[in-house]
């Protein structure tokens, strides 16, 4: 087996590594369904999707199928999912007491984000599936109310905030980090300077890496590393970091990189500092990135992008 391990920097890099995902997990359906078309049921043959998932158990006895994947973004990007992902049981760590306070302690517990309809009818169908045979047989089946395909629509198209508001997939609890304590706002998180020193500080880099090698360590053969990195802030020097060590400890993997940038960083800019500011971004990003890897494929659509400030331009 030569596997893939795959890493997502950035919060579009994940937007985009969400549907390349559900893309796998489409396949994966199609291949199972009972009156699907051989092409598919005979995927095994050309496709093996060993390459980029991994078997799996829980401590239940489920097993489990989930993606060769390790997702990093900032903190709270995970919207409605936990970041110990849906299949392994975590359990909620209570704290300890503390002795040497005497006085009165209060609570702040913020509410949990809610799933979509989307993610709630997902949860409904494996619910389903899960059902008892003899619970069918009897005829025991949820109450409640039935979510229509119109209102899931209507969902994807509306309420979606977070990249998990429209993934199918299950994650492994090593999946997905959130960098936390950045003590700044996201937007900005919008140049190369920002992601400076990020990936060392603390114990982030550490941190990173051991998820990094829980992957690795249980492949037989790895056969290269495969980045979707959004490279139009400070996420890309956070990366740049991250193949430095990669290259330091699997020098001889290939690495193959896809730089991802959002529409909005294609407006026109407001003012000349910050369209040199841009540009001297884009000229040390790609130039760091492009040295750590084997082949960068930049991926975006800066026509379209344009054509769309132009018709908002002409709206206002």
């Amino acid at each position: 087996m030569r596997e893939i391990v795959s890493i997502q920097v950035g919060g579009y890099a994940n937007f985009v590594g969400s549907h390349f995902w559900n893309f796998q997990d489409e396949l994966l359906g199609l291949a199972e369904g009972p009156d699907s078309d051989p092409v598919f049921k005979n995927h095994q043959d050309y496709l093996n999707m060993d390459v980029l998932y991994r078997a799996g158990e829980t401590q239940q006895g489920i097993l489990t199928y989930t993606p060769r994947l390790l997702s990093i973004d900032h903190q709270g990007s995970l919207g409605s999912v936990s970041s110990h992902g849906t299949l392994y049981d975590q359990g909620l760590s209570t704290p300890s007491e503390v002795t040497t306070w005497i006085g009165n302690t209060s609570t702040n517990v913020s509410e949990p984000i809610k799933k979509n309809l989307f993610l709630q009818s997902l949860h409904k169908a494996e619910q389903e599936n899960l059902r008892c045979p003899k619970d069918i047989e009897k005829g025991n089946s949820d109450t409640g109310e039935q979510i229509l395909d119109k209102d899931i629509v209507e969902s994807l198209e509306n309420s979606v905030w977070y990249w998990t508001d429209f993934s199918k997939v299950h994650y492994h609890p090593q999946s997905l980090y959130e960098l936390s304590g950045l003590w700044m706002d996201t937007r900005e998180f919008d140049s190369y300077g920002m992601g400076r020193d990020i990936f060392a500080e603390s114990l982030r880099g550490e941190e990173i890496i051991e998820r990094l090698r829980f992957f690795v360590e249980e492949c037989d053969h790895i056969q290269g590393f495969q980045f979707i990195i959004d490279d139009a802030g400070g996420f890309s020097a956070l990366a740049a970091d991250f193949m430095e060590s990669i290259a330091d400890e699997y020098s001889n993997t290939p690495v193959l990189l896809y730089a991802v940038r959002a529409p909005t960083s294609y407006m026109k800019p407001r003012n000349q500092k910050e369209m040199i500011s841009r540009n001297i971004h884009d000229a040390v990003s790609f130039s760091k990135l492009s040295s750590l890897c084997d082949l960068i494929v930049p991926v975006g659509l800066p026509l379209l992008s344009r054509s769309k400030q132009t018709y908002i331009q002409m709206i206002l």
